[in-house]
């Protein structure tokens, strides 16, 4: 007999996934998806239980879409000791205290930057001219990569993540995915080299050299992965910042509420992260047949552990589809859970705060342009094309 997920398809999930992912918390919490050869997971403790047993569901897996476009032994691609190794590498450089030790006067500076810029007209797109570039340009700086055009990190973001949602198998996803990795290869060469000769503060730097014995830096073929990962979600801080600031716009009290008191942008963020998660769904595999809310997930299993889904479960968040931003505070699974969970857990919302923060000072008139309203699409990742604005 069939069943609804059978009848899912990729463009359905593409337009709008959460009525489907609501669906199936309530019918098929645990469904096999032809159409992307996956067994989705959608209930709170299922997607968690999924994330943070790694020796039921993998993240290191010849399949993985992430692999094959960013590379074997990337961060997210490895279990064990060579997770931790690299983790272990990098860990502090995201910290809260690093964060603000070091960092958010930079996030500050360039979003008073390209408040400037706004400033010379009275409407713009956000993503593109004020969001997009201080997330890109703020990852760089931790990185090291500060002479990189973000329009070329934009791009190589884009190219990758192509190839990692390519569920449909299309020729020419896969070839940009790949072509974007070797060209990041070709171009960030170079750098590596020279930081291996001559080591810094860098996170990119700490790749290289972190937890090896003297002499013994990590090659090129070694740390580039676990790069072009990062490139991969190097866009995440727009994408939380666009939805925060629509779903302020939603609601004019809430969005006056923040207006009037910034202080509550970090509930705003957070709340934003919760009812949009930029990465929807975290992948993994069954090395052994397992069973998951008693379904028998059989050996080699595909898993996509929709976080967006598990932060809508209404057993964890009352009216979860609304906007709130006096919903109790509680966790959140958008930028994952256990040994996985983002190198930029801490950084993300806080350059979400500190742009918009700069934002709302500059432009206090800040509302949406109506005539242009964003679309947004996508389910492994999800976010809006656009974010017009007017003051």
């Amino acid at each position: 007999m069939s069943s609804f997920a059978d009848s899912i398809t990729i463009d359905q999930l593409n337009e709008d996934p959460y009525p489907i992912y609501a669906r199936l918390r309530k019918e098929e919490p645990v469904a096999w998806l032809p159409a992307i050869n996956q067994w989705l997971v959608t209930r709170w403790d299922d997607v968690l239980t999924v994330v943070s047993r790694p020796e039921s569901f993998t993240t290191h897996f010849p399949q993985s879409l992430v692999t094959r476009v960013c590379g074997r032994d990337n961060m997210l691609g490895s279990e064990g000791d060579a997770h931790a190794e690299l983790r272990a590498c990098v860990d502090a450089d995201y910290s809260t205290e690093t964060v603000h030790r070091f960092f958010a006067a930079d996030v500050r500076t360039l979003a008073e930057k390209y408040a400037d810029a706004l400033a010379e007209g009275d409407r713009a797109d956000l993503k593109k001219q004020y969001l997009g570039p201080i997330a890109v340009l703020s990852e760089a700086k931790v990185l090291g990569l500060d002479q990189v055009d973000p329009e070329i990190f934009l791009r190589w973001s884009h190219g990758l993540n192509t190839g990692i949602t390519n569920f449909e198998g299309d020729p020419g996803k896969q070839r940009l995915g790949e072509e974007t990795a070797a060209e990041i290869t070709a171009t960030l060469t170079p750098t590596v080299e020279r930081l291996t000769a001559q080591p810094n503060q860098s996170t990119l730097s700490n790749l290289i050299h972190a937890g090896r014995p003297p002499g013994r830096p990590r090659g090129v073929a070694e740390v580039l992965p676990t790069l072009r990962l990062v490139m991969s979600a190097i866009e995440e801080p727009s994408v939380a910042g666009s939805y925060t600031l629509w779903g302020l716009f939603k609601d004019p009290k809430q969005f006056d509420a923040v207006r009037s008191d910034p202080g509550l942008l970090p509930q705003a963020v957070h709340e934003g992260l919760r009812w949009h998660s930029p990465v929807g769904a975290l992948m993994r595999s069954a090395p052994r047949e397992v069973t998951l809310a008693g379904v028998t997930l059989p050996e080699g299993a595909q898993v996509a552990a929709i976080v967006a889904s598990a932060n809508r479960d209404e057993t964890m968040f009352h009216d979860p589809d609304r906007f709130d931003l006096y919903r109790p505070l509680q966790p959140h699974v958008s930028l994952g859970y256990a040994r996985h969970r983002c190198l930029a857990i801490d950084f993300v919302p806080e350059i979400v705060r500190i742009s918009l923060e700069v934002l709302l000072e500059r432009f206090p008139g800040l509302r949406p342009d109506e005539e242009r309203p964003p679309r947004f699409r996508g389910w492994r990742y999800r976010g809006p094309d656009t974010l017009h604005v007017r003051w």
